[in-house]
């Protein structure tokens, strides 16, 4: 997938029509034009670590991932500056399909530290 770009068929195959971001305060259409405004100013280079959690109807995915701040984000405008991130998602699923969401954004103050801290 390039960045930006989004597969409906995958959206459609995961995602419930009610889902609700907890996070993003929005559902489906608003978490997405959210997530691309917020992460447009990041250019993703790799995974470090990755874990994926699941009991009962509730999944939980952490990573540390590696990105370049390529554009404005939290209103810093772009530094170049390669960032490692710690990231946590939980998603609540029903009938096979992703209802609800939360977390992720947690990790914007350690971003926001990566991004402003003089070295």
């Amino acid at each position: 997938m390039v960045q930006g770009e989004w597969n409906m068929d995958v959206i459609a195959e995961c995602f419930d029509g009610a889902y609700w971001s907890h996070t993003w305060a929005g559902d489906l259409a608003r978490t997405g034009a959210r997530q691309g405004r917020f992460f447009s100013g990041l250019e993703f280079m790799e995974q470090l670590d990755s874990d994926l959690v699941a009991e009962g109807d509730l999944v939980v995915h952490r990573s540390r991932n590696r990105f370049r701040h390529v554009g404005e984000v939290f209103g810093v405008p772009a530094t170049d500056r390669e960032v490692t991130v710690d990231h946590v998602e939980m998603w609540r699923v029903r009938d096979g399909k992703i209802v609800e969401h939360w977390g992720g954004i947690g990790a914007g103050g350690q971003l926001y530290r990566a991004l402003t801290e003089t070295t």
